[in-house]
């Protein structure tokens, strides 16, 4: 069916398991899979040079026909090339080593509001459980608006919830794109009908909270995203579109990873305390002001942050189009315009790249010695902001999202799974379309360190 029509790569696309359906395909047929008419996913790490000089495939025309949003995060034609390089340029200052570190203290509040919100919700439980997910979801979505609209978009979820439910329809709407993307023409032909009503609804809520931004008077005394794309010249639709990339892209890879962090540190008791004296050491006061700098030396923490990227179940699936004249990976030639993938997720689980025990938590193989001698740690197939040209721009900052996250979340509280969870359940109800989905939450029991003052510390970052 693959080889005739696009929808059974759309249908593999809208069960959550592409990712695993993929891998399982590649262990029985080998690096090179059809899934859908002159489509391939390649596992194999021959295929980073091609992808490093592809564009992206059509999956990625943003629906409506959103100039901005095409020019940055869809495909392209050749006369929008200049467009989407001064665009990614814009992006680009964003996140210069300035504009980072007036960041940080926002960041900071942020982080601490989230472990009295994660206190104050289980208070509310009557379970003395907290949904770890959805709490962090917020604190990243919340960060977001700060950083992207500069506070103007007034979301305060920790505090208020999310009645409005922004949070969910803008992940659906991101799955919608996923797996009816796979057949480009099919967002076109249900793009006006009611079964895409996510997508135009998570279009307006992105194009008020810009709104309110351009509109605004009182601002915070740190650059934004929007202060960028405004002094840049962005015209007003183009400005709504770039906030439908923002809102989403700013807020799901790091609300994501630093939840399976918290997870798989759970799941491997001696990497939970290695990492938290390894913080110990360096904070010896867990309430005073955490160094960014500090964060990025701390070699088990960055394990623990590159370890969760490789096995935290990877949304990730970036097809593009092989250039003229084709390409040769692994001895095959792949003729011009055949649509690829690289099959991210099984390189790597792939003992070629990750060695020994491929399958397992272990944030040592990070470490300059790794596991020992015999050590495989192939770091240019961590695949979880893609890599090369096509890199995402805020790759650096989320890495110091999560650092911080990670951090302040040790510092200050201790966390405990419910007696009876279930791992192998919650596994099982792990879905990936473009964002991660639990259909089985991840409830936590937290508690605060001896000594820790959240109060004083709340105080101290105001």
């Amino acid at each position: 069916m693959a080889k005739t029509t696009s929808l059974w790569l759309s249908y593999m696309s809208s069960t959550g398991k592409r990712y695993l359906i993929l891998d399982d395909l590649h262990s029985r047929y080998g690096p090179f899979v059809r899934i859908g008419p002159d489509t391939l996913s390649i596992n194999s790490p021959g295929a980073v040079p091609v992808y490093n000089n592809a564009e992206k495939s059509e999956m990625y025309r943003c629906p409506g026909h959103h100039v901005g949003v095409t020019s940055l995060f869809f495909k392209f034609k050749p006369d929008d090339i200049e467009r989407h390089r001064a665009r990614r340029h814009i992006w680009s200052r964003m996140f210069a080593p300035d504009t980072l570190a007036s960041l940080a203290p926002p960041l900071e509040r942020r982080t601490v509001q989230l472990l009295m919100t994660l206190e104050h919700r289980q208070a509310e439980s009557s379970t003395g459980f907290v949904d770890l997910y959805e709490t962090i979801y917020h604190w990243a979505y919340e960060f977001m608006g700060d950083m992207v609209f500069g506070g103007c978009s007034k979301i305060e979820l920790m505090k208020e919830g999310d009645p409005r439910n922004l949070i969910q329809i803008g992940r659906r709407s991101l799955a919608m794109l996923d797996y009816l993307g796979q057949s480009a023409w099919l967002v076109d032909v249900l793009w006006h009908l009611p079964f895409t009503g996510r997508m135009r609804i998570h279009h307006k809520n992105t194009a008020e909270m810009m709104g309110d931004r351009v509109k605004a008077g009182d601002l915070p005394g740190y650059r934004d995203l929007a202060s960028y794309l405004i002094e840049g010249g962005v015209s007003w639709d183009d400005l709504q579109a770039e906030s439908v990339v923002a809102a989403v892209g700013g807020s799901d890879s790091t609300s994501v990873m630093a939840t399976f962090a918290i997870y798989f540190l759970l799941s491997n008791p001696e990497c939970y305390r290695r990492l938290r004296t390894e913080l110990d050491q360096a904070f010896p006061d867990p309430v005073s002001s955490l160094s960014l700098n500090v964060l990025a030396s701390l070699v088990f923490l960055n394990g623990v942050i590159n370890e969760t990227l490789r096995l935290a179940p990877s949304p990730y699936f970036h097809p593009c189009v092989v250039p003229p004249g084709g390409w040769v990976v692994d001895g095959k030639h792949i003729p011009e315009g055949t649509i690829f993938a690289i099959a991210s997720y099984s390189q790597h689980i792939s003992p070629e790249n990750f060695w020994p025990s491929p399958l397992e938590f272990l944030p040592n193989r990070w470490q300059p010695n790794g596991l020992g001698p015999e050590t495989r740690t192939n770091r240019t197939m961590l695949t979880s902001f893609a890599y090369g040209r096509h890199a995402c721009n805020g790759r650096g900052f989320a890495y110091h999202q999560m650092r911080m996250a990670l951090a302040r979340l040790l510092l200050a509280l201790e966390f405990e799974l419910p007696g009876d969870f279930d791992a192998a359940k919650f596994r099982s109800g792990i879905v990936n379309i473009r964002t991660t989905f639990l259909q089985e939450p991840l409830y936590v029991k937290v508690t605060r360190r001896h000594g820790v003052d959240l109060e004083a510390l709340e105080n101290a970052v105001a």
